[in-house]
């Protein structure tokens, strides 16, 4: 299933999003078939072949039993997707070319390409530019028909807000911590392959910068500028306030480091730090902390509460979405069926079949999650994304064990 995507996270659509009917042949080369629309084995193939690149697994490291497993995963998110389109369709919810135009302009300037990077990564690829065109139309098209279901989901009244507050009051508490920015320097970016040179100039460059601090330099202006974590990069280098516990799993090999904040005033910084997990270095500015536990009021937590109510009630009008839509689908699933008439057709999957061929467009989503979750960023073709059908149903018949099916940062 399709996961929802905040900020920076954006994911796939599954390779069922692609334009196209049977390859010609009998049923052993559909896996599937939604109302009048075929799911090939090719695109089933194509589809698990991305997930496994995109998390960067071996194929050959798993059993055929495991890879027919995965197919029959990929394979039910792509019926899902494909009947959640059929479904927009219906309700007129199909946008024209003209908004598929700016979409697409919209993801070329998000990845920041032009358009000689852009045809580029198109034949890169093996894509052709309709391909792409077709997943995004369904993508809007799906996203639609959710927005619209989530916009009849009325507010919590005033009785719903504080019965929440009262149920779940021990959550609404501030712990101890400390609010941090940071500067990280990376060997993964100062090394090309040789991980020791990449350590010594990640070293390098953050000593350089810790002089530069030392002389007076605006710490969130070289955070902006030369910090190596993107992430908080354009937060002129902010993490965000993290508790004594939440900095230990971020810093598991610096058990020291909450109390060496705690002892800091707001405004001070460290030397650099490096993490032994990640090998990454840092500077850490303490921007404020709370030094005892505080209990958040109902004004404090309204707005939070609000979303939260209303979040949970359009996750469940949109989980009944998808059981809805694939009750009334017409839908055949000719792998399934295969395998039940004949378990040998388990281990006729190769990991040789998902090797090779052109450079993945698009990767196959993980199953839909809850909205409240951030999905993990993916990237589309090859520096393309394509934003996703944001949050949806969870399915009720995924394959939830399978190793490479779905998937889930610091």
């Amino acid at each position: 299933m399709f996961s929802g995507c905040k900020g920076i996270t954006l994911i796939l659509v599954l390779a069922a999003a692609l334009a196209g009917g049977s390859c010609g042949g009998g049923k052993t080369d559909i896996a599937a078939r939604v109302g009048s629309h075929d799911i090939t084995m090719e695109q089933v193939t194509a589809a698990l072949k991305q997930q496994f690149d995109a998390n960067g697994t071996n194929s050959s490291s798993y059993t055929p039993s495991e890879l027919a497993a995965a197919q029959l995963s990929v394979l039910d998110n792509m019926i899902q997707v494909e009947a959640m389109f059929q479904r927009a369709q219906k309700e007129n919810l199909v946008p024209d070319d003209a908004k598929v135009d700016q979409e697409l302009q919209k993801q070329k300037q998000d990845a920041k390409l032009s358009e000689d990077d852009y045809v580029k990564k198109l034949q890169q690829s093996g894509m052709k530019e309709s391909d792409l065109r077709d997943q995004v139309k369904k993508n809007l098209a799906i996203n639609a028909l959710k927005d619209k279901q989530k916009a009849r989901v009325k507010p919590p009244s005033d009785v719903d807000i504080e019965r929440y507050y009262t149920a779940h009051q021990s959550q609404f508490v501030a712990e101890p911590g400390a609010d941090v920015s940071a500067i990280v320097t990376d060997p993964a970016n100062n090394g090309a392959a040789d991980d020791a040179i990449g350590d010594a100039a990640a070293e390098t460059k953050i000593k350089a910068i810790y002089e530069q601090l030392k002389g007076g330099a605006d710490f969130a202006t070289i955070a902006s500028q030369r910090s190596e974590d993107p992430a908080s990069a354009v937060r002129a280098g902010e993490l965000g306030f993290a508790s004594a516990a939440q900095l230990k799993q971020v810093f598991p090999t610096r058990p020291d480091l909450p109390d060496r904040l705690m002892s800091m005033s707001a405004g001070q910084y460290t030397e650099p730090i490096k993490d032994n997990i990640s090998g990454r270095w840092y500077i850490l500015k303490l921007n404020g902390k709370r030094e005892t536990t505080q209990n958040y009021s109902l004004k404090d937590v309204r707005q939070t509460i609000i979303d939260d109510i209303t979040q949970q009630r359009q996750q469940v009008l949109l989980n009944a979405l998808l059981m809805s839509t694939m009750a009334e689908t017409s839908l055949k699933n000719y792998l399934a069926e295969r395998i039940v008439q004949n378990p040998e057709t388990m281990i006729m999957v190769k990991p040789s079949d998902l090797v090779g061929g052109p450079a993945p467009l698009q990767q196959a989503s993980p199953r839909i999650e809850d909205e409240s979750r951030n999905a993990n960023a993916k990237s589309g073709v090859r520096g393309l994304p394509v934003a996703p059908p944001s949050g949806g149903p969870a399915s009720q018949n995924s394959n939830k064990g399978t190793k490479p099916a779905g998937g889930a940062g610091h």
